[in-house]
């Protein structure tokens, strides 16, 4: 195992996340921009502004995520000087950020089925919304569980059984 000091490696792992979340919706809004400014297309406006609000929240919550990267890491990393790495605290860290990146899609749905005005496409952006923001409720709350979980796992391995 490597001593290794964990809130660097969280906040740059939140600023990747971040960035990814920025940069994801770019080539749909482009896309989208450009088929309703050539007119080839008849794109509700309804569609267009759910679009523009999951472009803007992906944009929002990823640069949130950036600029927020060491308080958040502050917050989710206990204070330490350092620690050695296992595949275990590999195994919160990553759980967790999964868990905030599922309430963060989640959110960006929500959003979206708040801008939409198509009763038909709502329940489906509601519930994908929600699910989204549960499951990772779920997997940031549980984080440390299931890293207990595979430290378990491994023991049993190791003990010879399969």
């Amino acid at each position: 195992m490597q001593r290794m000091q964990v809130r660097p490696l969280m906040a740059s792992l939140l600023a990747l996340l971040g960035l990814w979340m920025a940069l994801r919706p770019l080539p749909d809004a482009a896309v989208s921009l450009l088929i309703a400014l050539a007119g080839q297309e008849d794109i509700s406006s309804s569609v267009l502004m759910a679009q523009f609000v999951h472009f803007f929240s992906n944009t929002l919550i990823g640069l949130s995520l950036i600029l927020w990267r060491e308080a958040l890491s502050r917050w989710l990393v206990p204070q330490g000087a350092g620690v050695l790495v296992s595949p275990r605290a590999c195994m919160a860290v990553g759980t967790a950020l999964m868990g905030i990146y599922f309430i963060a899609a989640g959110t960006v749905l929500l959003g979206e089925f708040l801008a939409q005005q198509r009763p038909n496409a709502s329940a489906y952006l509601l519930g994908r919304g929600g699910t989204s923001v549960v499951v990772g409720a779920v997997l940031l709350l549980s984080s440390a569980g299931g890293s207990r979980l595979w430290a378990l796992l491994l023991k049993l391995r190791s003990a010879g059984w399969r």
